[in-house]
């Protein structure tokens, strides 16, 4: 676990305690499970951690209250965001068992795109997160999936992907994670085709 984050324990709570937390640059969370506290994390600190790694990684948690320090391995549960500014205004964590199974889902990557022969088919990414159960060591941190072989009107599904060694798929084996598509050709206008109206004969007059 490559991935720690500084919290420390916090007696207040509520809204006001919250929106001091912010005026001071930190980040109110909350730790779930086993260990349960109040928190305050740096809220730059963390940004940074979401942004680069991703929000289904495995975290080292380290709790400092007063003198004591424990690392806590988890996993973000929720993550609150200001609607305006973008920036992270709560964040719930959650205890995990490094010996139990969880399930996150997982960025997916296309590779291979410039090995691919260019037939004239659009590539359109159809899944971009797939469902794992795994133990919380092996959350990978991204599945790549390979295009170079992908050819116009062809797909490839979840259950043609190989998972990581001891990592398994939930998501339906026949969900198309990436497709190649026909370019759309714009139909020619019809031409209009005049109507010619037949001249009425005219009626014979009885004599």
């Amino acid at each position: 676990m490559d991935l720690v984050l500084t919290a420390t324990v916090r007696e207040e709570t509520g809204k006001g305690a919250a929106h001091r937390l912010r005026r001071e640059g930190l980040l109110p969370a909350v730790l779930y499970g086993e260990t349960q506290a109040n928190l305050s994390l740096n809220v730059r600190e963390a940004q940074k951690y979401f942004n680069t790694k991703g929000l289904n990684q495995l975290i080292t948690l380290q709790v400092i209250k007063g003198k004591k320090k424990e690392d806590v391995p988890v996993l973000v549960k929720e993550i609150q965001y200001d609607p305006v500014k973008g920036s992270p205004l709560h964040v719930d964590f959650y205890q995990v068992s490094m010996k139990q199974k969880v399930v996150v889902k997982v960025p997916v990557v296309l590779v291979g795109e410039d090995q691919r022969v260019n037939d004239g088919s659009i590539i359109d990414t159809t899944l971009y997160e797939v469902e794992v159960s795994c133990l919380p060591a092996d959350i990978p941190a991204k599945i790549e999936v390979d295009i170079s072989g992908l050819t116009m009107n062809n797909s490839i599904t979840v259950g043609d992907l190989q998972p990581p060694e001891g990592v398994e798929f939930l998501t339906d084996p026949s969900e198309p994670v990436v497709v190649a598509h026909a370019p759309r050709t714009e139909a020619a206008p019809e031409e209009e085709e005049g109507v010619e109206e037949e001249a009425a004969e005219p009626e014979q007059q009885e004599e």
